[in-house]
């Protein structure tokens, strides 16, 4: 063997050596990825196609769960209720974050105020959401919302009770939770584009509709496509916000994920219900390939064009825009506009209000000509931006500043009056709350806080408060552990193979949980059986014990959100570091917790913190698995005590109470780390 040979192999055998380190490292995060994300989806094909008792398979019947799906007319509606869903969820809520993120970044003075307002539902249980929302829209003239509306002297609704109405109510639910989310993303792109290219655009008298036309909308059209893909696939987990608002029982409000529950608990036919998720994850699968389809067609468009680097080559586009059909269109229906306003202003002429027209304009001037030098002043620190200082030198800018942080206050309120309500409300006593409008006042007669310990000691909820503070830690630890091992393997070793499986827990994101529900649970369920068989107890009490929890706490060493948080920060991490890590003979683990960690803590603490607040608030799950009451997390409890008021012994008014004890963990958290959490969501990389 030639020494060029030996040399060759050496180096194999090294990057061989190299690469089994790597995935060393790994394997615990795949593990968990394989055993709650992939195998169930795998495991669910399965039982697709086999004859179920409850979650045990009997044996396999081909395609007859499929058939039993498609003769259910419970399917038909289900489908008709959740493209219904996604259709609303375009309509209402997509175009709102994108408007929310252009007018926040145009913001002068007090942005965080506004990022922090919007945001602040996203971090709030989406039960208690839904609950608090639910009794506001009560169809009963002492529900808040009617009693606005007779106050008004408009007739009252049946608000959700009303079949019309339900679909796009529960959906502007969902969008005033998540809007503030979605903007912040937004936000982060607006913010990165090169200011250089406004500053150009102003100094050729661009106006600042070419300017959002030409450079930011451009900038943000690859955030819309990725973006809307994902809202289709959010809207299409939608479970327990039908079940809640218009009951358990109403097959009406079915949604797909609504019936494979149904299908698992209420009829027990689990195989029909794993074939109602393969079907899902196809319609969803679908709506992924024609995002793709059309994703490549415009990058290949995009890539045979040139990029807008440069004031020339926007300009280059506007003038290509100029002779297209659509704008000679709009360029006569302008000057169609203009013509007529001269023959109004030539009317006005001769009608003899010259005059009074003149001395209302010389008014307007006195007043700025007064108010300009503080107007402009508010005006100095924005340097950045669509608009900056020099632009609100016109009078007519100004005047549309105030009126975009006009609207803006009274979308913040908005957003904001339902806590304020609950808050209010909750002191209320039953016949306070229960008053016709003529009698209503929104402030009670007392604040008497003592109410807030009697409902705590009668749905006994601090035991559930300690399960969900047990599940959150610990999914804040195996959150930051697994997927940061996990994405400093991807991000930084880069072994053979890595692209696969980054791009295999991409493609996991597409797909909701509930499609995986049955084989999740069984999963989960041999999880138990494992722990009896080593501990001697029996399958009932180690589910009688703590240890029902502790799954919970590796679902979330297993999220693809959460790993590209952690990848999107180490690929910015210097390389030189790590390098010099390998020549000083460090281990790939010691320069993880060495180096990696150190220069990590932020991203880490958002993890941490996103953990925590989304095992307080997770209820699916949860309520699935947990049976014995005595470890019931918080959510699981509120939705009991909801369903069984008069078992508890709880007024309506104390229910309230307890409501709005359920929000306070979550918030006090955000608040605490809201700076983190909010410039993180504006750094995710998804630009």
């Amino acid at each position: 063997m030639t020494e060029a040979k030996q040399q060759k192999r050496k180096l194999n055998k090294a990057s061989f050596k190299k690469h089994l380190l790597a995935w060393a490292i790994a394997v615990p995060s795949l593990i968990l990825f394989t055993f709650f994300i992939w195998g169930p989806l795998l495991q669910n094909i399965v039982y697709s196609f086999a004859v179920t008792n409850h979650f045990d398979i009997v044996s396999f019947n081909g395609f007859e769960n499929y058939v039993g799906v498609f003769a259910d007319p419970r399917f038909a509606h289900a489908l008709e209720n959740t493209l219904l869903y996604v259709f609303y969820s375009l309509i209402i809520g997509f175009l709102i974050p994108i408007i929310l993120a252009l007018l926040i970044s145009e913001v002068v003075r007090v942005k965080s105020i506004f990022k922090v307002g919007f945001y602040i539902p996203n971090i709030v249980p989406a039960i208690a959401v839904i609950l608090t929302w639910k009794i506001m829209m009560d169809a009963n003239d002492y529900g808040f919302f009617n009693i606005v509306l007779a106050k008004l002297g408009l007739p009252t609704s049946e608000w959700i009770s009303n079949d019309q109405l339900s679909i796009p109510l529960i959906i502007m639910t969902l969008t005033w939770k998540s809007a503030g989310a979605t903007m912040l993303i937004y936000l982060a792109t607006v913010q990165s584009i090169d200011h250089s290219l406004y500053e150009a655009a102003r100094v050729k008298g661009l106006s600042v509709w070419k300017r959002l036309r030409y450079i930011t909308l451009p900038a943000l059209f690859s955030n819309i496509k990725l973006l809307l893909i994902i809202q289709i696939i959010s809207v299409f987990q939608i479970f327990y916000e039908p079940m809640i608002f218009m009951g358990q029982t109403n097959d009406t409000a079915n949604t797909l994920g609504l019936l494979i529950y149904k299908l698992i608990y209420t009829t027990q036919n689990t195989g029909q219900a794993a074939a109602l998720g393969v079907i899902t994850m196809f319609i969803l699968l679908g709506f992924t390939y024609v995002y793709l389809y059309f994703d490549r067609k415009t990058t290949l468009s995009s890539s045979k064009t040139k990029p807008y680097v440069s004031y020339d080559m926007i300009v280059e586009r506007m003038e290509k825009q100029e002779h297209k059909l659509s704008h000679q269109i709009a360029v006569k229906i302008k000057q169609g506009v203009h013509e007529i306003g001269l023959s109004i202003i030539w009317l006005v002429k001769h009608l003899g209000i010259v005059w009074l027209m003149r001395t209302i304009s010389k008014g307007f001037n006195l007043l700025f000509g007064y108010t300009k030098k503080v107007g402009l002043w508010i005006f100095r620190p924005k340097t950045e931006g669509i608009l900056t200082y020099s632009d609100y030198k016109k009078p007519g800018r100004r005047i549309g500043y105030y009126v975009m942080f006009t609207i803006l206050v009274i979308g913040m309120l908005a957003v904001i009056f339902p806590f304020f309500w609950l808050f209010i409300t909750s002191f209320k006593q039953s016949n306070e709350l229960l008053q016709l409008p003529a009698q209503y006042k929104f402030f009670p007669t007392s604040f008497d806080f003592s109410k807030y310990a009697i409902v705590i000691e009668k749905t006994q909820i601090m035991r559930n408060v300690y399960n969900s503070l047990f599940i959150s830690l610990g999914a804040a630890v195996c959150a930051v552990l697994f997927n940061g091992l996990l994405a400093y393997v991807i991000s930084v070793l880069k072994p053979k193979g890595s692209k696969f499986i980054f791009y295999l827990i991409l493609g996991s994101m597409l797909i909701p949980p509930a499609v995986a529900l049955v084989p999740l649970y069984k999963n989960i369920t041999g999880i138990y059986t494992f722990i009896s068989s080593i501990t001697g107890m029996s399958l009932r009490q180690v589910q009688s014990t703590f240890i029902t929890l502790i799954p919970f706490w590796f679902i979330a060493g297993a999220s693809p959100f959460n790993f590209l948080l952690f990848k999107t920060h180490f690929d910015r991490l210097p390389k030189d570091l790590f390098e010099v890590a390998e020549i000083e003979g460090a281990s790939k683990i010691q320069t993880f917790f060495k180096i990696i960690v150190p220069l990590s803590t932020p991203v880490m603490m958002v993890v941490a913190i996103f953990s925590v607040t989304g095992a307080w608030n997770d209820f699916l799950l949860p309520y699935i698995m947990i049976n014995n009451q005595d470890y019931w997390t918080v959510m699981i409890k509120l939705f009991k005590v909801n369903a069984e008021m008069y078992a508890y012994n709880i007024t309506l008014d104390q229910f309230l109470a307890l409501l709005l004890f359920t929000m306070v963990p979550p918030v006090i958290i955000f608040f605490i780390f809201q700076k983190r959490i909010t410039s993180n969501a504006l750094n995710t990389g998804i630009k």
